[in-house]
């Protein structure tokens, strides 16, 4: 929204009648999180915590001289199971 906008929008709000409980349901809308943002916070958490069970994975690796799987071995384990 342009500057224009919001002001014009301010003055309506402001020239509304509105008790407490009127204008702190306002306010609580006006910061609730849309579906989207929300989708995408789930998502970035996702990526989140798979990214760092797989660094601990492989430092669990390194530290009991596991082999880890290669790049190829995991890309062909995802095309068996359908994923790529």
């Amino acid at each position: 929204m342009t500057t224009a906008a919001l002001n014009n929008l301010w003055t309506y709000i402001n020239g509304l009648s509105l008790k407490k409980k009127d204008r702190e349901w306002l306010a609580n809308k006006l910061f609730e999180p849309t579906e989207v943002e929300a989708e995408t916070k789930r998502q970035q958490e996702f990526v989140k915590e798979s990214l760092t069970r797989a660094i601990n994975e492989v430092r669990a690796a390194k530290r009991e001289g596991r082999k880890l799987m290669t790049l190829e071995e995991f890309e062909e384990e995802l095309k068996a199971e359908g994923i790529l």
